[in-house]
């Protein structure tokens, strides 16, 4: 991780981790090793803090003029990266998945659809093609006036 980081709810700063080294290493992994067998975790762990961070565009008083940042505890961070890492290990993710996924864009999934459908076009075939998951109606209408109607 970063270091120079603000700190969360816990005040401990993620270059306190890097320190310690082997020490602060071997304590993490008893710690971590104890939350999963007793399957609780510390209910601070659980707490964060919202900033609100303004975009430097539009009315300063609007509050959709604003990005938030949520300050986690460093540590809690260091647990989600190893448990991150454990899903990861042992799930599969399809190859069609752009969503949320590091290295991807949704961009380059729209692009390859934009692509597909401008070859079927050339052919003069029809195109056909489901979307899943839009559960607002304009994103609907922004994908049929970019893609030129289903």
């Amino acid at each position: 991780m970063k270091i120079g980081k603000t700190c969360g709810t816990d005040e401990i700063p993620i270059e306190v981790w890097n320190c310690l080294g082997e020490i602060g290493l071997t304590w993490l992994t008893k710690l971590f090793n104890k939350i999963l067998k007793s399957k609780r975790m510390s209910i601070d762990w659980r707490r964060s803090t919202l900033v609100p961070i303004f975009k430097n565009k539009g009315d300063i008083q609007s509050c959709s003029n604003y990005r938030r940042i949520k300050l986690m505890s460093h540590t809690i961070k260091l647990w989600e990266m190893i448990i991150d890492n454990r899903l990861r290990r042992e799930t599969t993710i399809s190859e069609n998945q752009f969503g949320f996924m590091f290295g991807r864009s949704t961009m380059e999934a729209i692009f390859l659809v934009r692509r597909l459908l401008e070859k079927y076009r050339e052919k003069k075939k029809i195109f056909s093609y489901g979307i899943r998951r839009f559960r607002k109606k304009h994103m609907i209408r922004s994908l049929e006036m970019f893609f030129g109607g289903f």
